[in-house]
């Protein structure tokens, strides 16, 4: 998994018939994630990655570096500028579509 955790607590609920995504964490072990959303951020696209294993409680999020067939290669982002760009950039989303579904 990447070097970092991310806080994005969310409450989604996934159809299990989607991509199941394997991460491995620093000890060795795997957690699935589900892509949630795709983001474009000062020309680039993130994958924001949640999960779906009920001992995970925080999403995590990839640059997308390129794609190989239908599968995109994911980067960790190292920057703490490049970070907080793309949480500023995903909450302002998330707010956008919270307010969508209120009206």
């Amino acid at each position: 998994m990447a070097d970092h955790q991310h806080d994005h607590n969310h409450d989604h609920e996934h159809e299990f018939d989607e991509e199941v995504i394997l991460l491995e964490d620093e000890d060795g072990n795997e957690h699935r994630f589900v892509l949630g959303d795709v983001i474009e951020v000062e020309g680039k696209s993130y994958a924001v990655l949640l999960p779906i294993d009920e001992d995970i409680e925080e999403g995590v999020i990839f640059r997308i570096e390129g794609e190989e067939g239908d599968d995109y290669v994911l980067a960790d982002i190292e920057s703490d500028e490049e970070w907080q760009k793309v949480v500023d950039a995903y909450n302002a989303y998330m707010d956008e579509e919270d307010d969508e579904e209120e009206s």
